[in-house]
């Protein structure tokens, strides 16, 4: 078993170097919502994919290892195997063979009707799936849906939805409303037990009372009101039990530790024992208990990922992103690795409005300055990534900037900052009466405004570049009528001075008013300095502003945006080819082409779960020149894509050939390895790859080695599979040529 656990360690957290796309999910695996114990371990299913835990082993499945979701309601075992179920009813099976699940079935997601969590019960070759309104019957070896009913006894499942499941001696047991029912069930015929609708075909067990919890001692049943674990031993001793009001056994002896109980009650759901050890669940915690030594581990806090949900995300200059979360915290990463967690303000944080009002107000200077906004609280600026408080607003009774409205003074709003164009400082508003502030913060920690200077009260997010040919700064704040980007909104436009020839004092040149056709409030905006255009996006709306064009000034659409249809948009950002990506509510991710130098026609390529998204709401974006990595927010966690097009090696290696090019992995073993990459070859190379006999196999263009790197999948230009030998690559340009060698094998 210890080999299996390594095995599966190995599959879902190492990433090849050498795949031309790389994905990578960071989530912390809550709520859990259902569990089995498993060999050594526990099987959990939670919001973030399916975490496999043991006393050495803590590995997480999700979308980059296959499973086209990462949010399961259920796990179930059965005569035929384990297997879990998705939100929408997508059912994966384990392969013990190769430590990995496969899809089995996912005809139940085109219904869009969830899975009640837990609800799920297996016998034989079948699973009993409870939906919000209906009662499905799948067989695993057909794979696929044998039966489906709405009603149980008299009662629509619609209006009453399942609480309760059980299958004792092949009888099946519904909880529904206050009356549990039972039904025989011929299950080697099930297909024609057309009988089964008929509410005269069960019969009522109990009646009058609320079960949630359906439970066997031997033979007799035992039921709950509450969720829950209830096992006896042959004797019939209580050995097990769980969120049993006041106590919890585990091998038949109470534990009392303080983390198990909220005011008195247990907060655990289950139990899972193996040998010496358990392995005690609630819906945000999972402790292990060592039966001989009595001691209680905490694996709530999983090893790689610090954070919790996060609604922002930075790229940082060198390398790497750092990312706010939902409760306040703010981390980074150094080589994939997350750091330590800070909080912004211990006991604040922006939560759920940071979704509702689609805050953008992370920012990030070199070397390690953190720039960031509680709603309500203010502004902090950290060092250290966030570590090390400089300034915080709450201390701060002297500042420039005016609260929400004159009886909340001290009620500090905006829902963007963004980084100075010479990078001395940030820039912000705070939202007031009268018009928002403007306010400029220097590295460290000097503020200055220019108050009441907005045409609204409210705002959301900014952006600010350099004038062309003058040192004064052009800020584009998005103004909003109220305070959430569901409102009326516009695009308001600064001149400012550059703060260093003033002294320091911000001070407004000029202000306008772009005119547009927004029906709501922009919620992201994205600069392209080489065209010189503003991106903006609104819930339902992609937008741009011609920024140098001041004889049409105004905000436009694509006349065509190709592949999108009813996008909810969240956030955008530009990579170094000049592809737009918009993330989107239940969408995923687009990257938006646009063809020639136009603006007005936009080609999308869609990324979705089934890609390797850890979800399909996607609440920001960043993209990582340095290491060529696209990173997405989501409400569980983040997702990172790597693809060589997306780094940036325009420094120096345009036009010329770099000394340290590499073709890896060295040897290339095909049926192994998807690719080889031939990398730190520059943008304008042209790579080609020769046999030993001095034939040519394979020829990419300057269009195909964008991003400084090539991916080889073994194949001829006519898709035949290379020999295997020694081969040869020339990376050459107007400047030179550099020649290399690796071995492909069989």
């Amino acid at each position: 078993m210890k080999s299996i656990a390594y095995l599966i360690l190995l599959l879902t957290l190492a990433v090849p170097s050498f795949a031309a796309d790389v994905w990578r999910n960071y989530g912390r695996p809550y709520p859990v919502r259902s569990y089995i114990t498993y060999g050594d371990g526990v099987l959990l299913a939670t919001a973030s994919g399916i975490r496999y835990l043991t006393p050495d082993i803590d590995a997480l499945f999700s979308t980059v290892t296959g499973l086209e979701t990462s949010s399961f309601y259920a796990m179930t075992l059965c005569d035929e195997g384990i297997f879990a179920t998705s939100e929408y009813g997508l059912i994966a099976g384990w392969n013990i063979e190769t430590a990995n699940w496969n899809v089995v079935n996912r005809s139940f997601v085109s219904n869009g009707v969830r899975l009640i969590p837990n609800m799920t019960a297996g016998y034989k070759r079948f699973l009993v799936l409870a939906f919000e309104d209906r009662l499905a019957f799948f067989d695993v070896v057909a794979r696929r849906s044998v039966l489906t009913i709405n009603k149980v006894g008299k009662n629509s499942l619609l209006a009453t939805p399942v609480r309760a499941l059980s299958v004792h001696k092949d009888t099946l047991y519904v909880s529904v409303g206050t009356t549990l029912y039972k039904r025989y069930i011929d299950w080697d015929h099930i297909e024609q037990d057309i009988r089964l609708v008929d509410p005269e075909s069960w019969s009522v067990e109990r009646e009058g009372e609320i079960i949630q919890t359906i439970a066997w001692k031997g033979d007799s049943l035992k039921t709950f009101p509450v969720r829950g674990q209830w096992e006896w031993d042959e004797n019939g001793k209580l050995t097990t039990s769980a969120q049993d009001s006041t106590e919890i056994l585990v091998e038949g002896k109470p534990l009392t530790d303080d983390i198990l109980y909220r005011d008195g009650l247990s907060n655990v759901l289950w139990i899972g024992l193996s040998n010496t050890y358990a392995f005690i669940v609630g819906e945000y915690f999972v402790l292990g208990y060592d039966t001989k030594k009595k001691e209680l581990i905490d694996y709530s806090q999983i090893s790689n990922f610090t954070l919790d949900g996060t609604y922002e995300v930075r790229p940082k200059t060198g390398g790497g992103v750092i990312a706010a979360s939902l409760e306040g915290r703010i981390s980074h990463t150094v080589d994939h690795v997350w750091q330590y967690r800070a909080f912004a303000d211990e006991g604040h944080a922006n939560g759920m409005g940071a979704l509702s009002n689609r805050m953008k107000v992370l920012s990030f200077l070199p070397p390690d300055r953190v720039f960031y906004h509680i709603w309500g609280r203010g502004f902090y600026l950290f060092s250290e990534f966030g570590q090390k408080l400089i300034k915080s607003s709450v201390e701060d009774k002297n500042r420039c900037y005016h609260g929400n409205d004159r009886k909340h003074e001290d009620f500090i709003v905006t829902a963007g900052s963004t980084v100075a164009p010479d990078s001395s400082g940030f820039l912000t508003t705070a939202s007031t009466e009268g018009g928002f502030d403007l306010i400029y913060v220097t590295k460290d920690g000097e503020f200055s405004c220019a108050n009441h200077v907005g045409k609204n009260d409210f705002s959301g997010p900014i952006l600010a570049t350099q004038v062309e040919e003058s040192s004064d700064w052009l800020v584009m704040v998005s103004g909003r009528a109220v305070a959430s980007y569901e409102s009326e909104g516009v695009l308001e436009v600064f001149r400012v001075a550059d703060p260093s020839k003033r002294g320091g004092r911000l001070e407004v040149i000029s202000q306008k008013t772009i005119p547009s056709t927004f029906k709501d409030a922009p919620v992201d905006m994205a600069y392209d300095k080489k065209g010189n255009y503003l991106w903006i996006v609104t819930k339902d709306q992609i937008t741009y502003w011609d920024v140098g064009n001041t004889d049409k000034d105004t905000i436009k659409a694509p006349q065509v945006v190709k592949g999108v249809i009813g996008a909810e948009y969240t956030s955008l950002e530009f990579d170094v080819q000049g592809n737009l990506w918009v993330g989107t509510i239940g969408q995923g991710v687009y990257r938006l082409t646009r063809k020639g130098v136009t603006q007005d026609t936009l080609t999308a390529k869609q990324f979705t779960a089934k890609n390797g998204l850890l979800s399909n709401e996607v609440l920001d974006i960043a993209i990582d020149p340095v290491m060529g990595e696209a990173w997405f927010s989501h409400e569980t966690g983040l997702t990172m894509y790597g693809r060589s097009d997306l780094r940036d090696v325009s420094g120096g290696s345009k036009d010329s050939i770099k000394h340290d090019i590499i073709a890896y992995p060295n040897p290339f073993r095909l049926g192994e390895h998807a690719y080889i990459t031939i990398d730190n070859i520059g943008e304008k190379a042209v790579v080609s790859i020769y046999n030993r006999a001095g034939h040519l196999v394979r020829s990419f263009d300057e269009n195909e080695t964008k991003g400084g790197s090539v991916d080889w999948n073994g194949l001829s230009k006519r898709g035949n599979v290379a020999a295997p030998g020694v081969y040869w690559y020339i990376v050459k340009n107007s400047s030179g040529k550099k020649k290399g060698k690796f071995i492909l094998i069989h």
